[in-house]
Protein backbone atom coordinates (compact mmCIF):
# COMPACT_ATOMS: atom_id res chain seq x y z
CA UNK A 1 0.00 0.00 0.00
CA UNK A 2 1.03 3.91 -0.46
CA UNK A 3 0.65 6.16 2.07
CA UNK A 4 -0.73 9.55 1.08
CA UNK A 5 -0.24 12.41 4.26
CA UNK A 6 -2.57 15.50 3.96
CA UNK A 7 -1.87 18.05 6.84
CA UNK A 8 -5.64 19.84 7.44
CA UNK A 9 -5.84 21.09 10.76
CA UNK A 10 -2.92 23.86 12.34
CA UNK A 11 0.16 23.13 14.71
CA UNK A 12 -1.99 24.11 17.50
CA UNK A 13 -4.45 21.25 16.62
CA UNK A 14 -7.43 23.34 15.40
CA UNK A 15 -8.97 22.06 12.04
CA UNK A 16 -10.85 24.53 9.70
CA UNK A 17 -14.10 22.51 7.82
CA UNK A 18 -13.15 24.41 4.24
CA UNK A 19 -8.96 22.84 4.59
CA UNK A 20 -10.87 18.98 5.79
CA UNK A 21 -12.77 19.38 2.51
CA UNK A 22 -10.60 20.33 0.27
CA UNK A 23 -8.32 17.96 1.83
CA UNK A 24 -10.47 14.64 1.43
CA UNK A 25 -11.05 16.34 -2.66
CA UNK A 26 -7.44 16.57 -2.72
CA UNK A 27 -7.16 12.59 -1.66
CA UNK A 28 -9.54 11.33 -3.60
CA UNK A 29 -8.15 13.18 -7.25
CA UNK A 30 -4.91 11.26 -5.98
CA UNK A 31 -6.04 7.85 -5.91
CA UNK A 32 -6.99 7.42 -2.62
CA UNK A 33 -9.24 4.23 -1.85
CA UNK A 34 -9.11 4.46 1.84
CA UNK A 35 -8.81 7.64 3.61
CA UNK A 36 -8.15 7.82 7.88
CA UNK A 37 -9.57 10.67 10.04
CA UNK A 38 -8.30 10.65 13.19
CA UNK A 39 -10.17 14.17 14.14
CA UNK A 40 -13.71 15.60 15.28
CA UNK A 41 -16.49 18.05 15.92
CA UNK A 42 -19.37 17.99 17.84
CA UNK A 43 -20.65 20.25 14.88
CA UNK A 44 -21.97 18.91 11.62
CA UNK A 45 -20.95 21.27 9.09
CA UNK A 46 -21.79 21.02 5.33
CA UNK A 47 -18.22 21.39 3.56
CA UNK A 48 -17.21 18.34 5.37
CA UNK A 49 -20.37 16.72 4.81
CA UNK A 50 -20.45 17.19 1.22
CA UNK A 51 -16.96 16.27 0.89
CA UNK A 52 -17.47 13.10 3.04
CA UNK A 53 -20.41 11.59 0.56
CA UNK A 54 -18.84 13.03 -2.24
CA UNK A 55 -15.60 10.69 -1.52
CA UNK A 56 -18.11 7.99 -0.59
CA UNK A 57 -19.91 8.23 -4.05
CA UNK A 58 -16.23 7.73 -5.77
CA UNK A 59 -15.76 4.64 -4.22
CA UNK A 60 -13.29 5.96 -0.95
CA UNK A 61 -13.36 3.97 1.94
CA UNK A 62 -14.06 6.05 5.05
CA UNK A 63 -12.92 5.66 8.32
CA UNK A 64 -13.02 8.52 11.17
CA UNK A 65 -12.32 8.51 15.21
CA UNK A 66 -15.63 8.54 16.92
CA UNK A 67 -14.40 11.04 19.61
CA UNK A 68 -13.27 10.66 22.78
CA UNK A 69 -16.88 12.29 24.64
CA UNK A 70 -17.66 8.70 26.54
CA UNK A 71 -19.65 7.26 27.96
CA UNK A 72 -22.64 9.13 26.95
CA UNK A 73 -25.52 7.25 24.25
CA UNK A 74 -24.99 9.79 20.72
CA UNK A 75 -21.79 11.22 21.94
CA UNK A 76 -19.92 10.23 18.79
CA UNK A 77 -18.45 13.05 16.79
CA UNK A 78 -18.58 14.29 13.08
CA UNK A 79 -17.30 13.44 10.74
CA UNK A 80 -17.24 9.71 12.07
CA UNK A 81 -21.19 10.13 12.63
CA UNK A 82 -22.20 9.77 9.06
CA UNK A 83 -23.23 6.72 7.71
CA UNK A 84 -20.81 6.91 4.77
CA UNK A 85 -17.68 6.87 7.43
CA UNK A 86 -16.96 3.74 9.19
CA UNK A 87 -16.70 4.87 13.00
CA UNK A 88 -14.16 3.58 15.09
CA UNK A 89 -14.60 3.48 19.29
CA UNK A 90 -11.54 2.21 21.40
CA UNK A 91 -10.94 -0.29 23.61
CA UNK A 92 -8.01 -1.09 26.08
CA UNK A 93 -5.32 -4.24 26.67
CA UNK A 94 -8.31 -6.12 28.26
CA UNK A 95 -10.54 -5.77 25.10
CA UNK A 96 -13.09 -3.31 26.89
CA UNK A 97 -14.09 -0.16 25.45
CA UNK A 98 -13.00 2.55 27.23
CA UNK A 99 -14.97 4.68 29.35
CA UNK A 100 -14.16 7.92 27.31
CA UNK A 101 -14.52 6.04 24.12
CA UNK A 102 -17.68 8.23 22.22
CA UNK A 103 -20.73 5.85 21.89
CA UNK A 104 -23.13 5.57 19.15
CA UNK A 105 -26.90 5.50 18.96
CA UNK A 106 -27.28 1.86 17.40
CA UNK A 107 -29.77 -0.18 19.90
CA UNK A 108 -32.38 2.64 18.43
CA UNK A 109 -31.75 2.23 14.66
CA UNK A 110 -32.41 -0.50 12.10
CA UNK A 111 -30.49 -3.36 13.56
CA UNK A 112 -27.40 -4.95 11.35
CA UNK A 113 -27.11 -1.90 9.30
CA UNK A 114 -24.97 1.17 9.63
CA UNK A 115 -27.14 4.59 9.99
CA UNK A 116 -26.09 8.26 11.06
CA UNK A 117 -24.71 8.55 14.31
CA UNK A 118 -23.89 4.63 14.93
CA UNK A 119 -20.51 2.85 15.64
CA UNK A 120 -19.26 0.59 13.86
CA UNK A 121 -16.09 -1.10 15.21
CA UNK A 122 -13.97 -0.72 18.27
CA UNK A 123 -9.95 -1.04 18.12
CA UNK A 124 -7.02 -0.52 20.10
CA UNK A 125 -7.05 3.24 21.56
CA UNK A 126 -5.96 3.01 25.18
CA UNK A 127 -2.09 3.87 25.71
CA UNK A 128 -1.29 3.35 22.09
CA UNK A 129 3.10 4.61 21.10
CA UNK A 130 2.79 6.77 18.12
CA UNK A 131 4.75 9.69 16.42
CA UNK A 132 5.11 12.79 17.93
CA UNK A 133 6.75 15.83 16.63
CA UNK A 134 10.10 16.53 15.70
CA UNK A 135 10.79 12.78 14.82
CA UNK A 136 10.10 11.87 18.42
CA UNK A 137 7.33 8.78 20.10
CA UNK A 138 4.93 9.68 22.57
CA UNK A 139 2.37 7.42 24.42
CA UNK A 140 -0.91 8.46 23.57
CA UNK A 141 -5.01 7.55 24.69
CA UNK A 142 -7.96 8.07 22.15
CA UNK A 143 -10.25 6.92 19.21
CA UNK A 144 -7.88 8.98 16.93
CA UNK A 145 -5.38 5.93 17.56
CA UNK A 146 -7.71 3.61 16.83
CA UNK A 147 -9.25 4.37 13.36
CA UNK A 148 -5.89 3.79 11.97
CA UNK A 149 -5.87 0.30 12.96
CA UNK A 150 -8.94 -0.51 11.41
CA UNK A 151 -7.97 1.75 8.18
CA UNK A 152 -4.65 -0.43 7.86
CA UNK A 153 -6.66 -3.61 7.74
CA UNK A 154 -8.97 -1.85 5.27
CA UNK A 155 -5.99 -1.45 3.13
CA UNK A 156 -5.14 -4.66 3.39
CA UNK A 157 -7.77 -6.65 2.25
CA UNK A 158 -9.05 -3.88 -0.17
CA UNK A 159 -11.60 -6.10 -2.21
CA UNK A 160 -10.48 -4.71 -5.57
CA UNK A 161 -12.32 -7.65 -7.12
CA UNK A 162 -15.20 -8.08 -5.42
CA UNK A 163 -18.02 -8.65 -8.36
CA UNK A 164 -21.27 -7.53 -7.13
CA UNK A 165 -20.49 -4.64 -5.28
CA UNK A 166 -17.71 -1.49 -5.02
CA UNK A 167 -14.54 -2.51 -3.61
CA UNK A 168 -15.20 0.30 -0.86
CA UNK A 169 -18.71 -1.29 0.75
CA UNK A 170 -17.31 -5.19 -0.05
CA UNK A 171 -14.23 -3.85 2.00
CA UNK A 172 -16.45 -2.94 4.54
CA UNK A 173 -18.98 -6.04 4.50
CA UNK A 174 -15.60 -8.05 4.49
CA UNK A 175 -14.10 -5.68 7.89
CA UNK A 176 -17.53 -6.73 9.29
CA UNK A 177 -16.83 -10.51 8.23
CA UNK A 178 -13.95 -10.21 10.49
CA UNK A 179 -15.04 -8.42 13.69
CA UNK A 180 -15.02 -10.28 17.14
CA UNK A 181 -18.10 -9.28 19.63
CA UNK A 182 -16.70 -7.37 22.78
CA UNK A 183 -18.76 -8.13 25.45
CA UNK A 184 -20.46 -7.59 27.87
CA UNK A 185 -23.27 -6.55 25.51
CA UNK A 186 -23.87 -9.18 22.81
CA UNK A 187 -24.48 -7.88 19.38
CA UNK A 188 -24.36 -5.20 17.57
CA UNK A 189 -24.34 -2.35 20.57
CA UNK A 190 -23.43 1.49 21.05
CA UNK A 191 -20.16 0.86 22.22
CA UNK A 192 -18.32 -1.11 20.25
CA UNK A 193 -20.97 -1.31 17.33
CA UNK A 194 -19.93 -4.66 15.50
CA UNK A 195 -16.94 -5.23 17.63
CA UNK A 196 -12.89 -5.47 16.49
CA UNK A 197 -12.17 -6.45 13.42
CA UNK A 198 -9.46 -8.77 13.48
CA UNK A 199 -6.64 -9.83 10.75
CA UNK A 200 -6.46 -13.45 9.28
CA UNK A 201 -4.98 -16.03 11.02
Amino acid sequence: ARIFAYKVCGANGSCYADDIAVGLKTAVEQGANVINMSFGTDRDTPFIRNAVNDAWSKGVLLIAAAGNDGPFPDSIDYPAAYASVVAIGAINKSLKVTDWSSRGINLSTDPDVINDRDIEFAAPGDSIESTWNNGGYVILSGTSMASPFVAGLAAKYWQSGAENKPPAQATRDFLRSLAVDILPVVGQDNNSGFGLPQALK
